[in-house]
């Protein structure tokens, strides 16, 4: 065969199999490919395969590559170093930067004269899943081991898709859809929320009170307060903890504990006792706390609500 219509069979079959990666996932996926590293011997040779690595792989259907200039100024914003190993950890924290889902990282090493051994790490920056990707081959033929990479790489975001990417998660209105749903009783008794900061209990949680209440309204419930004429048959009282988790390449984190008690107000009989920690990871401060309290408070609505129905 002549060597010089090699590249370009090489070039036909890197958009079929290009073709077939796309047939599996349902959405393309966004993927931010990070610097590859090298040791001094293969230094020459690092920012060629990231570069065609990323050229590459923007063929491929599937994917939707985050830009080299956008993602450097992402992270250089964030104080994030552009190049070097990546953890699980690092990956999940640029993936909140760039969005990215996918992050693709990787190893140059050179092995004598003329042999390269090129190692790309595959990284679900929401899952932390880890998938590794080889090619080795001769110096001189980077080009072709760089298209032998890309393609592996692709296939493997292809075929991994449901390991790398955690599932879409609900909106409010499907999850509050989900609750009512599970309710299976006709019964919808008047209720109270007093809810009470841990560290000063005199004063009341009035968001997780407001949240706890509007999902009430929402599913049937009647509602009243201290101002009611209408006495509540249930009494929901408790306790609101939160806080800060590290604080890491500019993103918040927060925990938010949440602890009910549900009581009939006639008999005195409880109903349940309820221990939540809701958690929550964005690039604003109070998006992070705001995200805590209601993933704990919407957790705590689907365990009481078909309590209180029956």
């Amino acid at each position: 065969m002549n060597p010089k219509i090699i590249p370009t069979i090489l070039l036909f079959a890197s958009v079929a199999i290009f073709a077939n990666a796309a047939d599996a996932p349902k959405a393309a996926v966004t993927v931010a490919v990070y610097d590859f590293t090298g040791e001094a011997d293969a230094a020459s040779f690092v920012s060629k395969v990231t570069t065609l690595i990323t050229v590459n792989l923007t063929s491929a259907t599937n994917l939707v590559l985050v830009e080299r200039a956008e993602l450097t100024k992402a992270l250089r914003e964030q104080a994030f170093g552009i190049s070097g190993m990546v953890n699980p950890d690092a990956a999940a924290q640029i993936g909140q930067i760039t969005g990215a889902k996918v992050l693709v990282s990787g190893q140059v090493m050179k092995i004598g004269d003329n042999h390269l051994i090129l190692v790309a790490d595959i990284i679900g920056t929401e899952t932390g899943r880890l998938f590794a990707d080889k090619v080795e081959g001769a110096a001189d033929k980077l080009l072709s081991l760089t298209d032998e990479l890309s393609l592996k790489i692709a296939q493997t975001i292809s075929d991994q898709t449901t390991n790398l990417i955690a599932p879409a998660q609900e909106t409010s209105a499907e999850h509050l859809a989900r609750i009512i749903k599970g309710i299976t009783g006709t019964n919808r008794p008047s209720v109270s929320v007093n809810v009470f900061w841990a560290t000063a209990h005199s004063n009341h949680s009035p968001t997780v009170e407001a949240e706890f209440g509007l999902l009430l309204l929402k599913a049937g419930f009647t509602v009243v307060d201290s101002n009611s004429d209408r006495k509540p048959d249930i009494e929901i009282t408790g306790f609101e903890a939160v806080s800060a988790g590290p604080r890491q390449a500019g993103l918040f984190s927060y925990h938010d504990v949440v602890d009910l008690k549900v009581q009939e107000r006639r008999t005195g009989t409880i109903l349940a006792v309820e221990h939540q920690v809701g958690s929550a990871t964005q690039d604003a401060d109070m998006a992070a706390r705001s995200a805590a309290k209601i993933d704990a408070v919407d957790t705590l609505a689907e365990k009481i609500f078909p309590l209180l129905a029956k």
